[in-house]
């Protein structure tokens, strides 16, 4: 190992003790993630857009700030990944599709702004499926991105790229985003930290068009709770929350939910989530679930159609370069009628209320945050759970309704399934209550800590 390479293992907050230590600077430190993304990259494929210019002279101006005591907080000097469906100035923006192959963002969105204006070092952009909108990480411009517990299984999407990422040691953090699922399910995947915020907490501007109203939330992938609060604390509007203290909390509990399979390592790890938040104090009962998995995927796909076919609509030849399923789905949302769309905008405020005045009972939920831990790198979704066949919406049950209800939630590391691969479990809190999560969190990590990294990556 070369002088200073283990930095690249460092959590966010560790490198900041670093700087202040002197024990490191931010030149070293993004040296160490370059030449890390440089040995695991090409086995997973998780940055597709590097700039390692822009990274270095970034690096030397942090640099210079600590030297003269001048430093911008806890991430001043951090290194940063950012999804491929968010503007970074100068860099590429594909969307992960065709038709935005040789996209070039010319302005930074808000949270970008708010990273870089924090001395936060972005390295370059991650990998995306078309449109941010599936769950796995695919597309025709740059392929497929692999996990590092195990390169030839799939982490999950639509944040698959930033996730793998983050947990093979290329970064300790990375901006993403979540429309259903997108954040937390590839956290649990790879056996990070996913924090999706309440709707609107983090300000979007400068960007590509939401595809299902405002569904899509933009959120944070980190290695510790610490790390993850540093960085919202940055990129989220600061608004008063409706309960900060984490002690003896109401909790419901569900995760079988009708006929959808469940692997039942996951049903393990969420049984020793209750047994654990119980043991801190918490009390947790168990509960139905609040909806129906089915149609909210619904709601997600006919949004999402509309968003689509809004999109191709400005690029004659379009039917050319997207992919079958979003070709249908644009193809339906050409021909729904504003009529419709404002049912479904209806449909959306009625499933936020009663999902809301669930909390009149209870304080937080918990759930798992997939049905399933990882499954192989071609495959679009799992084909089969728990033994039964599966469906792609059977891979998103227990995440979708957080955004059609507007609410927060993370996803937690809670073990590891039978063949060493990360499970995750999901808590969901009122609106905004992301602050009370994040404080979960930390309580969470130092009662069941987890790897730091994926091993032997």
């Amino acid at each position: 190992m070369s002088p200073g390479q283990e930095f690249w293992s460092r959590t966010a907050t560790e490198l900041n003790l670093c700087y202040q230590s002197g024990e490191s600077h931010p030149v070293q430190v993004t040296e160490a993630c370059l030449a890390r993304i440089e040995e695991s990259n090409p086995s997973l494929n998780a940055i597709v857009t590097l700039d390692v210019d822009g990274a270095l002279r970034a690096a030397a101006e942090s640099r210079e700030r600590w030297r003269k005591g001048d430093q911008r907080g806890v991430l001043d000097g951090v290194p940063l990944t950012v999804k491929d469906n968010l503007f970074v100035a100068g860099l590429k923006a594909t969307w992960g599709s065709l038709l935005f192959e040789n996209h070039v963002a010319v302005m930074d969105d808000i949270a970008v702004t708010r990273l870089k204006d924090s001395g936060a070092i972005i390295l370059g952009k991650t990998n995306t499926p078309e449109f941010s909108l599936a769950g796995y990480t695919d597309n025709r411009v740059f392929g497929s991105t692999g996990n590092p517990w195990a390169p030839e299984m799939s982490s999950g999407g639509s944040s698959g790229g930033a996730a793998s990422a983050v947990m093979a040691g290329m970064a300790p953090l990375a901006l993403v985003t979540d429309a259903g699922g997108s954040t937390r399910r590839p956290a649990s995947h790879v056996g990070c930290i996913g924090l999706k915020p309440s709707v609107n907490r983090v300000p979007r501007r400068f960007g590509f068009p939401m595809l299902a109203a405002d569904m899509q939330a933009i959120g944070v992938l980190a290695r510790s709770a610490k790390d993850a609060r540093a960085m919202f604390n940055i990129i989220g509007d600061s608004v008063p929350e409706r309960r900060s203290d984490a002690s003896r909390l109401k909790i419901g509990a569900f995760c079988a939910i009708g006929e959808h399979p469940v692997e039942a390592d996951v049903k393990d790890c969420w049984r020793r989530a209750i047994e654990t938040l119980s043991n801190l104090g918490h009390t947790v009962e168990e509960i139905e679930a609040p909806y129906v998995p089915d149609d909210m995927s619904k709601l997600l796909l006919d949004l999402a159609a509309v968003g689509i076919a809004r999109v191709v609509s400005h690029h004659p030849g379009w039917q050319d370069k997207v992919t079958g399923p979003m070709a249908a789905l644009a193809e339906k949302g050409l021909v729904t009628l504003a009529v419709d769309y404002d049912d479904l905008l209806k449909e959306m405020a009625q499933i936020r209320w009663r999902i809301r005045d669930l909390f009149e009972n209870v304080d937080m939920l918990l759930t798992p945050t997939a049905p399933v831990a990882l499954w192989p790198r071609g495959d679009p979704y799992p084909k089969t759970i728990a033994g039964a066949t599966a469906s792609a919406r059977d891979s998103g049950i227990y995440t979708t309704f957080v955004n059609a209800a507007g609410l927060p939630a993370i996803s937690l590391p809670s073990g590891l399934d039978s063949r060493g691969h990360p499970v995750g479990v999901q808590l969901v809190a009122p609106m905004n209550s992301d602050s009370l999560l994040l404080d979960m969190a930390e309580i969470w990590e130092e009662a069941a800590p987890w790897e730091p990294l994926a091993p032997n990556r």
